[in-house]
C-alpha cells in the first residue's frame, strides 16, 4: 500500500553517506550479510529478536554464532522455518558480546558482520531518583521534539538533539512556534552537558516527531537528524519532513525538505525501530485526532524511501504513546476528541486509558494485521505524557490524568518481554519530580537510553507546569 516514493534528493545527506563508506549495496549475486536488525552495524541487547538480511545463506539451515563475553563464540538459536537464502531470524544469546557475528551456511560458507551488544541491567522503577540537570534548556517551550544519536565509540557516545517547540501566547491554545535546534552531549552517569545552538529548521515547528539515523540503527552509512510533521506558525498541523546531516554530535548542514507525509499530522505517536520511522495517529490541520498509520524506511542514501499507509488504528488517537516491540506495535493513552494544539490543559476532553496492538513483520517492518484492543490499558485515562522506552521497561512521565494536580501518579511503568508488555502501574514514592519541588509536567518531551554497561537513563524536558500553567525550561533525568 505505497502512498508515495521519495522524489527529492538531498545532496548533503548523500555526500555525507559517501564520505562514510558509500551507499551502494553489493550486487545481488555476492554472498554477504547486509543488515542485522535493519542496520549496517547494529546496537543490540541480549534476548532481542533480530533478522539477519543478505544473500547466499542457502536454503538449508546452517548456523549463526555471536562473540561470547569473556572469549569464544556462542551459537544462536534458529528455527529451520526462519532460515532462507536471504534472511535468518534469530535471538541474541544471553552471553553475547560485541564483535563479529558469523553466518555459516550448510555448505560451509562463512559470512561475517559486526555487532555491538549491550548488557541489560534490570531497571527497578521503584528506586527511580530524578535529578534536575545543571544546564536548563535555553528556551522555555512546549512541544519540543527530542532524539538521541548513539555511537559505539570509547564505550558509547550519546548526543541529545532538541528541535522546534513553541511559546504559549495568552494561555494554552495559541503558540508562537520556534525553529531553533540544539544539541547536548550526554556525560558519564547520564547527565547532560551544555545545550549548543545548531542550524535552525527551515520552518518553525512544534509538537513534531524527530529521529536520528546512522549505521548503528538503519541502512544509512552516514548520520542525519529528521523532523516529521508538527504544527506550523498558523497553528495547524503540517505534512513536511526535513533532514540534515549530522557529524560528531553536531548538525553540519542546512535542513532540506524530504518526502512529505501523505497528510498533515501533529502530536503523533512516533517510534523509530529497525531503520524505520513509525507515525501513529496524531491530529489533522483542524485538531481532529486521526487513525492513520504511516511507515517510512530510512534508505541507504539517507532519504525516506516512501511513506506507506498501514492498517489504521482501531480508534483516533493523538498525544498518546507507543512502542514497537519484537513483532508487535502497541499504542496507548492520548486524546480521541478534538483539542487545541498540544492537547490543551483543560480537564476535558476525556483522556483515553485504552491500548491497541497490531502485528509487525520483523523482516519488512510493515504491519501484518489489523489493530485490536490490547492489555495493558492504562490505570486511568492519560494524555500528553513523555514515553521512555528502555528496552525491557517502558515508562510514561507526566501528562493530564485523574489526580494530576496533586501529582499522584506522575510516572507509570510496564515491563517488556519480547512481544509482551505488562500492565502499566503507578511508580510511587518521594523520588517524583513534583514531590521534590519540581513542576507537575504536562506535555514534556522525553527520551531514554542505556550506557555501554547497560545502565538505563532517561530525560524529560520542557512542557507546562500544571502548578502555575506556565511553560518550563527545566530538564530532569535519572
Amino acid at each position: 500500500m505505497c502512498v508515495a516514493r521519495t522524489a527529492v534528493t538531498s545532496a548533503a545527506l548523500a555526500a555525507l553517506a559517501l564520505s562514510c563508506g558509500g551507499t551502494n549495496e553489493p550486487a545481488p549475486s555476492v554472498p554477504r550479510v547486509d543488515f542485522i536488525d535493519g542496520a549496517i552495524e547494529p546496537i543490540l541487547h541480549a534476548g532481542q529478536a533480530v533478522v539477519i538480511e543478505g544473500f547466499g545463506f542457502g536454503d538449508a539451515p546452517g548456523t549463526v554464532t555471536f562473540p561470547r563475553g569473556g572469549g569464544g563464540q556462542v551459537g544462536a538459536a534458529v528455527a529451520d522455518s526462519t532460515w532462507s537464502d536471504q534472511s535468518i531470524r534469530t535471538v541474541v544469546p544471553d552471553s553475547a558480546a560485541t564483535g563479529t557475528v558469523t553466518v555459516t551456511s550448510s555448505r560451509g560458507l562463512r559470512l561475517p558482520a559486526t555487532v555491538h551488544v549491550l548488557p541489560v541491567i534490570p531497571f527497578d522503577p521503584t528506586t527511580l531518583v530524578w535529578t534536575q540537570q545543571a544546564e536548563p534548556f535555553p528556551r522555555s517551550p512546549v512541544g519540543v521534539a527530542l532524539a538521541a544519536a548513539t555511537i559505539p565509540r570509547n564505550g558509547l557516545t550519546i548526543t541529545v538533539f532538541a528541535a522546534g517547540g513553541a511559546e504559549p501566547v495568552g494561555g494554552d491554545s495559541a503558540f508562537i512556534t520556534d525553529s531553533a535546534v540544539f544539541s547536548a552531549a550526554v556525560q558519564p552517569g547520564g547527565g547532560v552537558g551544555a545545550w549548543v545552538r545548531q542550524p535552525d529548521l527551515p520552518v518553525p515547528r512544534a509538537f513534531a516527531a524527530t529521529a536520528v539515523a546512522n549505521r548503528y540503527n538503519s541502512r544509512f552509512a552516514g548520520s542525519a537528524l529528521y523532523l516529521v510533521g508538527g504544527i506550523g506558525p498558523s497553528g495547524r498541523a503540517q505534512s513536511g519532513v526535513y533532514g540534515a546531516a549530522v557529524s560528531g554530535g553536531s548538525v553540519v548542514a542546512l535542513f532540506e525538505a524530504l518526502q512529505s507525509l501523505p497528510a498533515p499530522v501533529a502530536g503523533a505517536i512516533a517510534v523509530v525501530r529497525r531503520g524505520r520511522i513509525y507515525v501513529f495517529g496524531g491530529s489533522d490541520s483542524l485538531g481532529h485526532p486521526q487513525r492513520t498509520v504511516y511507515v517510512g524506511r530510512i534508505a541507504a542514501d539517507g532519504q525516506i524511501d516512501g511513506w506507506y499507509a498501514e492498517p489504521q488504528l482501531a480508534a483516533p488517537r493523538a498525544y498518546g504513546g507507543g512502542v514497537v516491540l519484537d513483532s508487535r506495535a502497541a499504542v496507548f493513552g492520548g486524546l480521541q476528541d478534538s483539542a487545541p494544539p498540544g492537547g490543551g490543559l483543560d480537564s476535558i476532553p476525556a483522556r483515553l486509558a485504552t491500548a491497541d496492538t497490531a502485528a509487525v513483520s520483523i523482516v519488512s517492518g510493515f504491519l501484518t494485521g489489523v489493530w485490536a484492543p490490547a492489555t495493558p490499558a492504562l490505570p486511568d485515562g492519560r494524555s500528553q505524557f513523555a514515553t521512555l522506552d528502555l528496552g525491557d521497561l517502558v515508562m510514561l512521565v507526566g501528562g493530564r490524568y485523574a489526580g494530576d494536580t496533586a501529582g499522584t501518579a506522575e510516572t507509570l511503568a510496564a515491563e517488556v518481554g519480547g512481544d509482551s508488555l505488562a500492565p502499566f502501574a503507578t511508580v510511587s514514592g518521594v523520588t517524583a519530580i513534583s514531590a521534590n519541588g519540581g513542576p507537575i509536567l504536562v506535555g514534556p518531551a522525553g527520551i531514554a537510553w542505556r550506557d555501554a554497561d547497560g545502565t538505563g537513563h532517561g530525560l524529560v524536558l520542557g512542557g507546562f507546569n500544571l502548578r502555575n500553567r506556565q511553560r518550563t525550561a527545566g530538564v530532569w533525568g535519572f
